[in-house]
């Protein structure tokens, strides 16, 4: 008996599981929402500029990346710029 209890103690409840893994799920669907609107957002920009992807990369993101940034971060910073207000 006592060692059942010790192991009980050990391990998460499954409710508290179902939880997590309910909150990871929505962390997930942001994040993936959020990349999801940073694309349409740069890609609308190239659309509006007129500006193929190869020169859009050249000029916009990799001077981004050669600052030390990554490519979500890069986008991030590209997206909102473009929609802030003037």
């Amino acid at each position: 008996m006592k060692e059942n209890k010790q192991e009980k103690g050990l391990w998460p409840e499954l409710e508290q599981l179902e939880k997590t893994r309910e909150e990871l799920r929505k962390k997930l669907l942001h994040e993936e929402l959020e990349c999801a609107l940073r694309l349409e957002i740069v890609d609308r920009l190239m659309t509006d500029l007129k500006v193929d992807p190869t020169s859009f990369r050249k000029l916009w993101i990799q001077p981004l990346i050669a600052a030390g940034v990554t490519l979500d971060v890069a986008l991030l910073c590209i997206a909102q710029s473009h929609h802030q207000p003037n």
